[in-house]
C-alpha cells in the first residue's frame, strides 16, 4: 500500500480535506469556484445543510482536476494511449505513453496520479454517503436522496473508468481479476475483484442511485443550466454538471456493454433514445446555431450531454496543447494526412469525403498553421466569445464544459449491441444523420452496408464513427479495448497498422492498453 495515499485518505477521514464553495451562486461560471478548507472537523462541516454541499462541490471539482477529467482521463494521457498523435518531437512522457512504456520514470507517475486521485475521490464520496445516512433531518428527503444518489453514481463512474483503463480487456473473459472496489469508509487495502464482479458492484451502485434519483428535478424540468431566480438554491440546478438520473441510466448502458451483456446494454440505451421527453430535453445539436456561429459555437454539442465536468481552465487547453503555437514538446498534433484525406478519418467507405457534411469536421477541426504545423488542429475546446461582452454575468455554460456521458454514445452502444446486421446499420445510420451526414437508408445504400457489415467492415465503420465523435474525450481507446474490432485494426504480418474504412493503412501502432495497477489501493 502506498503510504502517501494512506496519509491522504487518513487526512480525509480526520478533517475531511475537501474543497469548499459558496452555495448560493450568481452564475454558472462560479459554480465550482472552490477554495481549500482543511481546518474544519467533520462535525463542524456537517453541522448544517451547506456543509454537505460544500463536500459535494469539492468532489465534483476534483473530477475536473488534471489527474482526472480536466486532462489525463480525457484529452491528454488516455487519448495519447489511443495512438491519436504524432509524438516524435513531444516530451518524453508523451513518447512513453504512446509506446506503452507504462513503468518508466515518465509514464508511471501519470498512471499513479490517475489511480490515486480516483480512489481519493471515491473515498470522499463514501465519507459523504456515510454522513448523509446519519444526517438526521439537516437535508430534506429530496436533497438527501439526490445527493446520495449522485455520490453512488460518482463512485460507480470512477470504478468503471479504473476498470476500463487498468483492467484487462473483457474480450479475454470477464472472470479475470481487475481492480479493487471500495464501497466503505475504512482505510484499508481492498482485494482485487474480477471484471464481472466489478461490473456487478458498479451496477448495484447504479441501481441504488437510479432509485434515489427517481425524483431528480431533471426528470420534469430538464438540465436547468441557468442561475436560479430569487432565493432558490443552486444545488438542485445545473444538473448536467452533476450525476443526474439520466446520466445514471446511460452509465448502466456503458457498464453492461463493457461486461458483454448486450441485451441489457441495448435495453438501457434504447430506453433513453426512444423516450420522446428525453430527446426533447437533450436534443441533437442545432446546426443553425453551430455552423453559422463564428463567435461562440457549441463545439461540445452540450445539448446532448447527460453529464460533464465544469473546467474553469478549459480555455487554456487549445492554446497550450492543440494550437500550432503551442510548445513543440506538448503539441498534440494528429498525423498530417489522417484527418482530412480521402483515406483518413473523415473519409467513408462508400460516400468518400465527409468534409462537406460532418458537423464534427466543420466545427472541431481547423487547418494547422505556423512553423512545423501540418494537417489539422483540434479545436473542440478552443475559447469562445461571451454572448454579451458588456455583461460579465451573461452565461454560456458550454464554454467550460468537457462532456463525459452523452446521448450520442447511446446510439453507438445500440449499434454494437443490436442483434442483426440490419439493426446495426440502422443505428449506425441514425448516429451519423445526427451529425449532418447523408441518410444511407434514404439513399438506398443501407442494404450494401448490411452486406459489408459481417465481412469485417462493420467493426471498422463503427470504430471510425466513434473516433470522429469521441476525439478529445478518451472514449475511443476504451471502445477499441472492449469491442471485437482488434483484428480489423491490425494487419497480420505488416507491422502495427490502423486501417481506415476506406482501406488505407495508417501506421499508428496497435491499440494495446493495459497499464499495471499502481501501488496504492491494491493487493
Amino acid at each position: 500500500m502506498n503510504t502517501t495515499y494512506i496519509n491522504k485518505v487518513l487526512a480525509g477521514v480526520i478533517t475531511l480535506l475537501v474543497a469548499s464553495s459558496t452555495l448560493l451562486l450568481s452564475s454558472c461560471d462560479d459554480y465550482l469556484d472552490v477554495t481549500p478548507s482543511d481546518k474544519q472537523t467533520a462535525a463542524q462541516i456537517y453541522a448544517s445543510k451547506s456543509g454537505f454541499y460544500t463536500v459535494a462541490n469539492g468532489i465534483y471539482d476534483a473530477l475536473s482536476s488534471d489527474a482526472l477529467y480536466g486532462k489525463q482521463m480525457t484529452w491528454e494521457a488516455v487519448d495519447i494511449l489511443s495512438q491519436s498523435y504524432v509524438t516524435t518531437n513531444a516530451q518524453q512522457a508523451y513518447k512513453s505513453l504512446a509506446a506503452y512504456s507504462y513503468t518508466d520514470a515518465y509514464a508511471a507517475p501519470i498512471f499513479s496520479s490517475i489511480w490515486g486521485k480516483a480512489y481519493e475521490v471515491i473515498m470522499n464520496a463514501n465519507l459523504l454517503i456515510d454522513e448523509i445516512d446519519k444526517q438526521n433531518g439537516k437535508l430534506t428527503t429530496l436533497e438527501a436522496n439526490c445527493l446520495k444518489g449522485e455520490m453512488l453514481a460518482v463512485r460507480a463512474f470512477l470504478h468503471l473508468d479504473m476498470l476500463r483503463l487498468f483492467g484487462p480487456s473483457p474480450l479475454n473473459g470477464i472472470d479475470q481479476l481487475a481492480i479493487p472496489y471500495n464501497a466503505s469508509v475504512d482505510v484499508t487495502v481492498h482485494d482485487l475483484v474480477s471484471i464481472k464482479d466489478a461490473c456487478n458492484l458498479i451496477l448495484k451502485d447504479l441501481d441504488a442511485a437510479e432509485q434515489l434519483l427517481s425524483n431528480d428535478p431533471i426528470i420534469e424540468n430538464g438540465p436547468m443550466m441557468s442561475a436560479p431566480e430569487g432565493a432558490e438554491s443552486v444545488q438542485l440546478r445545473y444538473r448536467q454538471y452533476r450525476m443526474n438520473y439520466f446520466a445514471v441510466k446511460a452509465l448502466k448502458a456503458r457498464a453492461y456493454c463493457w461486461m458483454g451483456d448486450h441485451q441489457n446494454a441495448l435495453a438501457q440505451a434504447t430506453a433513453l433514445i426512444n423516450d420522446a421527453k428525453v430527446q426533447q430535453m437533450f436534443p441533437p445539436v442545432d446546426p443553425n446555431k453551430l455552423l453559422a456561429n463564428a463567435s461562440n459555437p457549441d463545439r461540445v454539442f452540450s445539448s446532448e450531454v447527460f453529464m460533464g465536468i465544469y473546467d474553469k481552465d478549459r480555455d487554456q487547453v487549445y492554446q497550450n496543447y492543440f494550437s500550432s503555437a503551442a510548445p513543440a514538446y506538448q503539441y498534440l498534433q494528429p498525423y498530417a494526412s489522417y484527418i482530412n484525406s480521402s483515406m483518413g478519418l473523415f473519409g467513408h467507405l462508400i460516400l468518400g469525403s465527409l468534409e462537406s457534411y460532418d458537423y464534427r469536421f466543420q466545427t472541431q477541426w481547423e487547418q494547422a498553421s505556423g512553423v512545423g504545423a501540418a494537417g489539422h488542429s483540434f479545436i473542440k475546446y478552443k475559447k469562445i466569445d461571451q454572448p454579451d461582452p458588456t455583461d460579465a454575468e451573461s452565461e454560456y455554460y458550454y464554454a467550460k464544459m468537457i462532456p463525459l456521458i452523452t446521448m450520442q454514445e447511446m446510439y453507438y452502444i445500440a449499434c454494437e449491441c443490436a442483434e442483426t446486421d440490419a439493426e446495426k446499420v440502422d443505428w449506425y445510420n441514425k448516429a451519423r444523420v445526427r451529425r449532418g451526414c447523408p441518410d444511407l437508408v434514404a439513399m438506398g445504400i443501407a442494404p450494401i452496408l448490411e452486406a459489408y457489415w459481417p465481412q469485417g467492415y462493420g467493426p471498422i465503420l463503427l470504430s471510425n464513427e466513434v473516433r470522429r465523435e469521441m476525439w478529445g474525450t478518451g472514449q475511443w481507446m476504451y471502445f477499441t479495448k472492449h469491442y471485437a474490432c482488434g483484428e480489423a485494426l491490425r494487419i497480420p504480418g505488416a507491422g502495427a497498422y490502423y486501417v481506415t474504412e476506406s482501406g488505407s493503412e495508417q501506421n499508428y501502432g496497435a491499440i494495446n492498453c493495459e497499464p499495471p495497477l499502481p501501488a496504492a489501493e491494491m493487493k
